[in-house]
């Protein structure tokens, strides 16, 4: 810029727009939106442009009734956690806050099979159950949205349809063959529910955008028709316009009944959608917050180790 040349800059991290940028052109869905100067625009209006409305409706979340519990977990311990008790009701979004290494991640790995517990018992609508592997919870009803997408979540040169699919192929068997036909609608059926813009379902996944991707994966597990959905970090990486997105599809998913449980490092997300808060501090449960007494210094007090008596000392 210093030297004459002119520079088009894309992102969708806000202080990087702030930071660098003279002017701002904002797209949403495909659309020219407008431009201002960096000036003229707070943090909250860009965001309003790109998403469509104002920053204090990106949650949608509202006070709705919550069902009976559907999951219980008990005393469970295992790899960085110990002794971990809490249960989750139909129709909840049960969040989990905590630094980094407080063990959320480890916990719910841990439930859906990906890692063996040391103690602890796993109850479904008050039955014991034993899950030693991902494929004991996913026929129990349980999905999980890894925090890592790319490593751990998506094939990127795999296809949109092969994504969306990969976890229900024995739904698409008729003896030794596939029945692509049922595979396509289906995906097809996804791709229009969660809005994935995508010019086909052969489109390799790595060409999506983060929200996407990430959306892709999602649909992967709705199609296995779950009852509780683990989403470790479910907005990572992507625009906010994306994760508007993914906010409407949580809601809408727990007002039809599934019960959600959400692993967040951004605590302005877990306070807006979740209507219970557990934290984590070193591999041990410290408390829990309805969504009406939790604040984020309350939170970050019990996610450090710090009582309120501390604090206010």
């Amino acid at each position: 810029r210093n030297r004459g040349v002119s520079i088009i800059y894309i992102t969708h991290k806000m202080d990087e727009v702030f930071n660098i940028c003279d002017e701002v052109t904002v797209l949403r869905d495909g659309r020219y939106v407008g431009t201002s100067a960096i000036q003229s625009l707070s943090h909250d209006l860009l965001i309003q442009k790109m998403v469509g409305r104002e920053l204090t409706d990106m949650f949608h979340k509202e006070e709705t009734p919550v069902g009976e519990p559907i999951l219980y977990v008990r005393n469970y311990s295992g790899k960085r956690f110990r002794d971990v008790t809490f249960q989750v009701r139909r129709g909840e979004i049960f969040g989990l806050a905590g630094l980094m290494g407080a063990g959320r991640t480890e916990l719910l790995e841990t439930i859906f099979g990906v890692h063996p517990r040391t103690s602890g018992e796993l109850y479904l609508h008050g039955k014991k159950v034993e899950i030693r592997r991902p494929s004991d919870s996913i026929r129990h009803g349980f999905a999980l949205l890894t925090e890592d997408r790319k490593l751990t979540g998506l094939y990127m040169n795999a296809t949109v349809r092969d994504n969306i699919s990969i976890a229900n192929l024995l739904r698409y068997l008729r003896g030794p063959f596939v029945r692509f036909r049922k595979v396509a609608a289906d995906c097809e059926r996804m791709r229009q529910a969660l809005r994935i813009k995508t010019p086909s379902l052969q489109q390799k996944v790595r060409n999506l955008s983060g929200g996407n991707q990430q959306k892709v994966l999602l649909s992967r597990w709705l199609l296995t028709e779950p009852e509780i959905l683990i989403l470790d970090e479910p907005t990572r990486g992507i625009d906010v316009g994306a994760k508007a997105e993914i906010y409407r599809l949580m809601v809408d998913l727990a007002r039809s009944g599934k019960a959600i449980i959400m692993i967040s490092s951004e605590l302005p997300e877990v306070l807006g959608m979740c209507d219970r808060i557990m934290v984590m501090h070193e591999g041990d449960k410290v408390g829990e917050l309805v969504r009406g007494d939790a604040t984020q210094e309350r939170i970050l007090q019990m996610a450090t180790g710090l009582n309120l008596s501390t604090a206010n000392a």
